[in-house]
């Protein structure tokens, strides 16, 4: 049995906020956006005013409407930046719950305890892949960042710790899938090579160690490698599907100011 709640301390937790510091200034950055857009479009209503040949009423709705699309555009490329910071955030978290698996595999090869106790019967039980990964994102993870979403990113924390254990949810799906396979090759692999003994009850612990130092580690590191991969290009995707919209509806309103404006001279 593995406590992952021991690599959980306050070292990880301001690993991860400093990880996650680009995300916390997310409000600030879609505010800044939407002010220097609004900005532009005063000025533009400025200059409507002054040079539209259209009539009073229509040139002022036409500044208000424009107003409204420059700051709402502003807004959209304020989020686009915070979702391609987020991104890049939990691409870096990932590689480092890829540095805490393999920390936590190389723990379970050195600790006598656990392998004493992977020794069931005339088997070898092992951690699984998914144990592994699942424990590290549930356990150890997923608190800090969580902790660090409501803590230190104002006013949308919590709508931003909602998206993060969505996402956190579906690499667990992720990897519950990937390595259903993999661990069962890892096992049958493993307990193969007790075949030519009489069982692991009368095998000598150096040998189970051996087994588990040169069979179950490169071969559960590996697919944790893999995973983290898979981990890491699922989130890119959503980044991407999720950034698409955003930087259409944000040009879509700029097409319509430039039209608005040339509409209203």
């Amino acid at each position: 049995m593995i406590d992952f709640k021991k690599y959980s301390n306050p070292e990880i937790v301001n690993n991860i906020t400093d990880v996650m510091s680009a995300p916390q200034r997310a409000p600030i950055r879609i505010v800044k956006w939407g002010l220097v857009f609004a900005v532009v479009g005063v000025i533009i209503d400025i200059l409507l005013i002054s040079f539209s040949n259209q009539q009073l009423y229509v040139t002022i709705l036409s500044s208000i409407f424009l107003f409204f699309l420059m700051a709402f555009s502003g807004v959209l490329l304020g989020m686009y930046s915070f979702s391609r910071d987020l991104n890049k955030s939990l691409q870096t978290i990932l590689e480092y719950t890829n540095t805490i698996i393999h920390l936590v595999i190389n723990d379970v090869c050195q600790s006598f305890d656990l392998v004493k106790s992977a020794v069931d019967g005339y088997k070898i039980n092992l951690p699984s892949g998914h144990e592994i990964v699942s424990g590290v994102l549930v356990d150890v993870v997923n608190p800090a960042a969580t902790k660090c979403f409501e803590n230190k990113i104002p006013f949308v924390g919590k709508i931003a710790s909602k998206a993060y254990s969505m996402a956190i949810d579906a690499l667990l799906k992720i990897s519950s899938v990937f390595f259903a396979k993999v661990d069962k090759e890892i096992d049958k692999v493993v307990n193969e090579n007790l075949s030519k003994v009489k069982g692991v009850a009368d095998t000598p612990l150096n040998f189970v160690e051996t087994t588990i130092e040169k069979t179950w580690m490169p071969k559960i590191t590996d697919g944790a490698d893999k995973y983290i991969g898979k981990a890491k290009g699922y989130v890119h995707r959503t980044y991407f599907l999720t950034s698409v919209p955003i930087v259409a509806f944000a040009i879509a309103f700029i097409v319509a100011t430039i039209s608005l404006v040339y509409f209203a001279l």
